[in-house]
């Protein structure tokens, strides 16, 4: 999971955005129906009545914010005092950035096959192919994935790439002196505060400008360009949607439509969700 390396850098920057924020200087996109996300979990939590229905109550459960003392992207706990936590529910309004996210993390999760068959009693965890991603069908099966509807309107803050303001904003919130001064401290390169949010390794700016949306009271959501890499191409990209909220909250005006699972090789299994 990526961590927030530099606690004064997130400070300042959450200071700032807030800052700015207030002053209305944050583009933003108001979502609505009949928009849909895509979020998923661990096939683990995954039992089905015997019709095939997934009931709609386990289903729900990916609709509760669980990491606000964690340690995700744009969200969890910010390491230094003056700053707020904030839990997120991450989705992501197009499949492909799901997909690019679920094979970065599944990397620790496929067990290789070969191994297995030679009776190892521990069988590594190892990418399976060249470019050090597991096989899309190995690191789909682990998985189930929901389609989330969005049914009433909220607005997010939008740092996507297509946004042309997202760069505006990040650049203002790296042009004010404490951050500059902070990022300076931290003996951090000097480049611009988009590559430093977008950066795979260290989220101190992504956390603090996450913190800082998820502390204001019209911002519900981030919408923001997925760090990680497709193995096929540059251009699979795609956004996420992170939802704010305190842990154990179920996050309204999403609703669990339908829920996919994954065989190791054929289509994917379109499963009903249902009371």
């Amino acid at each position: 999971m990526p961590t927030a390396k530099h606690p004064a850098v997130l400070k300042a920057v959450f200071e700032e955005a807030s800052r700015l924020i207030a002053a209305g200087g944050i583009p933003t996109e108001i979502l609505a129906a009949p928009r849909s996300a895509y979020r998923y979990f661990s096939r683990d939590y995954v039992t089905l009545r015997p019709d095939g229905v997934f009931p709609k109550q386990a289903a729900n459960q990916a609709l509760i914010v669980r990491d606000s003392a964690g340690t995700n992207r744009f969200s969890g706990a910010p390491g230094i005092a003056g700053v707020p936590d904030w839990g997120g529910l991450y989705c992501s309004t197009q499949q492909q950035a799901q997909i690019n996210e679920l094979r970065h993390y599944a990397r620790k999760e496929v067990v290789n096959p070969t191994m297995v068959n030679r009776g190892l009693a521990a069988p590594m965890k190892v990418p399976v192919n060249g470019q050090g991603f597991p096989h899309a069908g190995a690191a789909l099966n682990l998985k189930c994935i929901v389609q989330i509807q969005i049914m009433g309107a909220f607005t997010a803050a939008d740092l996507s790439a297509h946004n042309p303001g997202a760069r505006r904003f990040l650049d203002r919130v790296g042009a004010a002196t404490p951050v500059i001064s902070a990022l300076r401290a931290a003996g951090l390169p000097a480049r611009s505060l988009w590559d430093h949010m977008c950066d795979g390794d260290d989220c101190s700016v992504a956390r603090g400008i996450g913190l800082a949306v998820g502390n204001t009271p019209f911002l519900s959501a981030l919408q923001a360009t997925t760090v990680r890499p497709s193995d096929r191409s540059s251009e699979e990209s795609g956004d996420h949607l992170v939802c704010f909220g305190r842990n154990g909250q179920t996050i309204p005006n999403l609703f669990v439509e339908k829920a996919y699972v994954f065989p190791i090789s054929g289509p994917p299994v379109e499963v009903p969700v249902g009371f």
